[in-house]
């Protein structure tokens, strides 16, 4: 399994939408069990010449059921913009701590779709939700990696 991402979430008038992370450094922050953003360019198929520009799918993330969840279907149900939406990855260095190296910053978020999520047998009790996110403009870091 890899480390877990994290969200942070402003709503429309900036404020913190308050996840329920209980780590140090990231208190109030959602942690995300995956994320996928698949990006593309279409393609002729027989010559392999660009036939369009980008298409973003949804940025997709998978997080627990917490107290961001009735929040995310009121977004989803009224439509309303999220301001921000910051998605934070670490790594383990070689000394054993956990580092920031990859954001990924989303703008003017809308909430395009949620899916509650139980599998039977996967050996956790916890119940997931996969979240659709669309974006106005998005950005990328990578964090240049430290020594210690």
């Amino acid at each position: 399994m890899s480390n877990p991402a994290y969200l942070w979430l402003t709503d429309a008038n900036g404020s913190p939408v308050m996840g329920s992370s209980q780590v140090a450094g990231r208190i109030g922050a959602i942690e995300l069990k995956a994320v996928t953003h698949h990006l593309s360019v279409p393609v002729d198929g027989n010559t392999g010449r660009l036939t369009g520009t980008r298409v973003h799918a949804p940025i997709t993330i998978q997080k627990e059921f917490d107290k961001t969840t009735p929040l995310l279907y009121k977004a989803l149900s009224e439509s309303q913009t999220l301001k921000s939406a910051t998605i934070k990855m670490y790594q383990i260095l070689e000394v054993g701590i956990e580092s920031e190296y990859f954001n990924i910053i989303l703008e003017n978020v809308k909430v395009t779709g949620i899916t509650p999520n139980l599998f039977p047998g996967s050996g956790t009790g916890t119940h997931n939700e996969t979240i659709q996110l669309r974006k106005v403009r998005i950005s990328r870091s990578f964090l240049p990696k430290l020594t210690r």
